[in-house]
């Protein structure tokens, strides 16, 4: 069950944060380019945005490649560091990624991302209460981003904390009303702490019927409770036969009961 809740991290904080940027074609580059002192640096500006552009789409090989060429020429870019950090732990690598993220915040201890990203790998790893002073470092630091938040709030559920993770998750949603993960993360909270028709308007919030159901029969099998999870991952089938995640849920939880039973 733990590693629903961690799957559901992941997806939700992500690793690295960020998303495509205007940048000149190589093509379009001055001939003289190469005499220019700033053109380097420039250069390594645009390397860090794509490199940031390829984690946001899975790419975390070819990232890793131009991240580890960066650290050579930017030894002291804390950006670089954070990014290859929150790879590492995306990767599972989580002693070099704590090495990478803890050197992004000695250099620069103000960035924000570095302290969210080492809170979320004190969470994989289970220390919640280190992860608790990392994102709380990086929700002083970026009071206004919901992300940090949320992050708090999965941090005190996986810690079993519902009532400060409602709380956390309530202030995302202040903060921006649209992040559809954090409805989806509230209703796992509420359903914890057996608010089930909360729960459920949380869930409707982010997704169609069959995707509710899904959720609340994942929120009953976190708490124990098999019948009633598979009951709901087959209603959520007849709504739509298509959601493959449900399919999935279900016949895992199947499974699970099957190797349980004495032989």
């Amino acid at each position: 069950m733990r590693a629903a809740w961690l799957a559901l991290l992941l997806a939700a904080c992500g690793g690295a944060q960020g998303g495509p940027r205007e940048r000149r074609a190589a093509d379009e580059v001055a001939p003289d380019a190469a005499r220019d002192p700033l053109a380097g640096e420039v250069d390594d500006e645009v390397r860090l945005q794509l490199a940031e552009t390829l984690i946001d789409g899975g790419a975390h090989a070819e990232a890793m490649r131009m991240l580890r060429e960066l650290q050579a020429t930017r030894p002291k870019d804390a950006r670089v560091h954070y990014l290859l950090g929150a790879v590492l732990r995306d990767r599972g690598v989580y002693d070099q990624a704590e090495r990478s993220l803890s050197l992004a915040v000695e250099l620069q201890p103000d960035l924000a991302m570095a302290h969210g990203a080492l809170g979320v790998l004190a969470d994989l790893k289970g220390d919640h209460a280190r992860a608790l002073a990392s994102h709380t470092k990086a929700i002083e630091l970026a009071p206004l981003e919901a992300r940090f938040r949320n992050n708090l709030g999965f941090s005190r559920a996986l810690a079993g904390d519902h009532a400060a993770a409602i709380a956390a998750y309530g202030e995302a949603l202040r903060l921006d009303p649209t992040a559809r993960v954090v409805y989806v993360n509230l209703g796992f909270a509420l359903a914890a702490a057996g608010r089930d028709d909360e729960a459920k308007r949380m869930f409707r919030q982010a997704g169609t019927e069959a995707e509710t159901l899904n959720n609340l029969a994942l929120a009953h099998e976190l708490r124990g409770d098999p019948g009633r999870a598979r009951r709901l991952y087959r209603e959520a089938l007849q709504k739509d036969p298509n959601l493959g995640v449900a399919a999935e849920n279900l016949r895992g939880l199947e499974q699970g009961e099957a190797k349980a039973e004495p032989r």
